[in-house]
């Protein structure tokens, strides 16, 4: 495990390397979909992390507890252990108390910190869809509005009345529906470009939370998994020492 995220870590410290140039591509359904994916896996990822944790805390305790009630509690006489159960129980309470040491709280927090980066994503993305929906809906409706005032300017040319002293104040269609579609076509321009602005800031979110929460995430890992090794070695060597120890005095007149 220690290892592997050393791998991964190196790995991710490439992304600091990568082309940061803003694209001006919209965000697929296929990326969507990704980063949905990916903040799913992320979240399992915790949870799994979590719950092995905790099942190795639970087993050593329990484990613990049923040789403490077993050599002590409910044995006939405590004091008649033998050299093997002695070293059994000490070395279970060795592992309780390395397990309780290991700093899991920051690992957590470390994959919880990377699935909050994700989900920013996730959430701006939609944003960006969103945001694409208004700009093409505004686009159909100046279209249609739009295609009215061409059949009205073929239906009565230009202008559907002359400027006259009797007509002045009347409303001419035409004109009316010539401002209408002006106000359109600028409501579709301002959505058009708050959809660019929106893909910008998708791109540049996207490549600044993962060029800092990938590292984060796996040097809390690599963190993690460093002290568990040595722990765990000290541990096995503790035992192994104990047991050879053991041996020796075995083969002593």
């Amino acid at each position: 495990m220690y290892e592997s995220h050393q791998v991964q870590t190196h790995i991710v410290q490439q992304l600091k390397y990568l082309n940061t140039i803003p694209s001006t591509e919209p965000t697929s359904e296929i990326h969507r979909q990704s980063t949905l994916q990916l903040e799913l896996e992320v979240h399992q990822w915790h949870q799994s992390f979590c719950n092995v944790v905790r099942a190795q805390r639970d087993y050593i305790q329990s484990l613990t507890g049923w040789l403490r009630l077993s050599l002590f509690q409910f044995s006939k006489n405590p004091f008649s252990r033998t050299s093997q159960e002695s070293r059994i129980y000490s070395l279970c309470e060795e592992w309780h108390h390395a397990v309780d040491r290991i700093p899991d709280k920051v690992a957590s927090e470390g994959i919880n910190s990377f699935l909050a980066v994700i989900h920013a994503i996730v959430v701006q993305q939609a944003e960006e869809h969103k945001q694409k929906k208004k700009s093409e809906f505004a686009f159909k409706l100046f279209e249609k509005k739009a295609a009215e005032l061409r059949s009205l300017e073929s239906k009565y040319g230009m202008y559907s009345m002359p400027e006259t002293s009797s007509n002045a104040r009347k409303k001419d269609p035409v004109t009316e529906k010539r401002a209408k579609v002006e106000i359109s076509r600028a409501k579709a321009e301002e959505e058009k470009r708050k959809h660019e602005k929106s893909i910008s800031i998708t791109r540049s979110m996207t490549m600044n939370n993962l060029q800092m929460g990938f590292p984060h995430v796996f040097q809390a890992m690599v963190g993690f998994s460093s002290v568990c090794m040595k722990a765990f070695e000290l541990l096995y060597n503790q035992g192994k020492n104990a047991d050879q120890e053991h041996d020796v005095k075995r083969l002593l007149p």
